[in-house]
């Protein structure tokens, strides 16, 4: 009788080619027997077409700083905490993250990203909605006051269906996703963002993109956000923050979430900062925002 430990590899990966897009299934596949795993985990470019055409990617990683011993460093390291995290969840949006696309991921041919026609329409993933706008209808001061630009964004090579046209890119709300929250709400809450791989690595767009120009209503390009594997979400959540401005406002936001979270932990500021600041995200490279520079001035 034929085993797997038998078949020809092209045959194994004939078999691989009709799991694309389903994690589990591969996972479970690879663990099979030693051959199966031998034949999967030698080449980290199958792990990259799994997750691709599961609508995941790999962001970005920051140079600085350096990254922690569990960083994820493969494709391989990235499907099984994708997995993992789906499991433990208790966010929808998170561990179900591209469900909204499923269909779409389910009719594509290929397994990388691709040059598209400049009129080819994008879709962002409703997360980059949820996740940098404001959900209540602001007032036209406090628009003022958070915006980051006075236009919604529009993303390049094409237009993409946006926000109500009171709706901009809220400076409060993109900080929120790289702030902590208490230890008891880390997996139903994105605090921060980089807590919840499975958010973090959804495409941006559909279909995915290498680069993305995003437009004011002028038509000036303000923020570029690039990475050769796929524009992630946390990639362009990352690039709406580092817009966020340095001044009072936000600082003393931040100071008092900081401060909230320290007195609950029974720590003073110092301490909790020392704690916080060893957990840098799936990525080993999360940076919070202020807390250097509010710790320097204490």
């Amino acid at each position: 009788m034929l085993s797997l430990s038998s078949c020809p590899d092209a045959v194994l990966l004939n078999v691989w080619q009709h799991l694309l897009g389903d994690l589990h299934t591969h996972i479970a596949l690879a663990q099979t027997c030693r051959r199966l795993r031998h034949l999967y985990e030698q080449d980290d470019a199958i792990w990259q077409s799994v997750c691709f055409t599961a609508g995941f990617g790999r962001p970005v990683r920051r140079g600085l700083p350096p990254p922690q011993p569990d960083a994820i460093a493969s494709f391989k390291q990235l499907a099984y905490t994708l997995v993992g995290h789906a499991s433990i969840c208790e966010i929808k949006s998170c561990n179900k993250a591209n469900l909204c696309f499923a269909d779409h991921y389910g009719r594509w041919t290929y397994t990388r990203t691709r040059a598209l026609h400049p009129n080819h329409a994008l879709e962002f993933h409703p997360l980059y909605y949820y996740l940098h706008f404001s959900q209540a209808q602001p007032s036209s001061h406090s628009r003022h006051a958070h915006a980051i630009q006075p236009h919604t964004p529009t993303p390049s090579p094409s237009p993409s269906p946006s926000p109500q046209p009171a709706s901009v890119p809220d400076a409060v709300s993109i900080l929120l996703t790289h702030l902590p929250t208490f230890p008891e709400c880390r997996y139903a809450q994105y605090g921060p963002l980089c807590a919840h791989p499975n958010a973090s690595c959804a495409f941006a767009t559909f279909p995915p993109v290498d680069r993305l120009e995003f437009e004011n209503g002028a038509g000036d390009v303000f923020m570029i956000v690039e990475n050769p594997e796929g524009c992630t979400v946390l990639d362009v959540n990352r690039a709406l923050a580092e817009l966020i401005p340095f001044d009072d406002q936000h600082l003393e936001f931040a100071l008092a979430h900081y401060q909230e979270l320290a007195f609950t932990s029974g720590l003073s500021l110092p301490q909790f900062a020392d704690v916080i600041s060893r957990d840098r995200g799936f990525l080993g490279d999360h940076e919070y925002p202020f807390l250097q520079h509010i710790v320097a001035h204490m």
